[in-house]
């Protein structure tokens, strides 16, 4: 919250945390849900505890376009 200047909707956090336990996630939503919050998220977190790895996100474009 101090980052961002809101809190995170409660599934934004289960990921999150699922995540920094070590398990694999994926997190399916809709466009404008947060998807994106979370990815920043744990790449912060990641680089803040010093850990070493990527974050892989999957954009699959020709559906957001169906969206807009």
């Amino acid at each position: 919250k101090a980052i961002f200047r809101y809190a995170p909707r409660s599934w934004q956090t289960k990921v999150t945390e699922k995540v920094l336990e070590g398990r694999d996630v994926i997190a399916i939503a809709g466009t404008g849900a947060g998807k994106s919050l979370v990815f920043v998220m744990l790449a912060i977190a990641a680089e803040l505890a010093g850990f070493e790895g990527i974050v892989v996100v999957v954009c699959p474009l020709k559906s957001l376009q169906k969206d807009q």
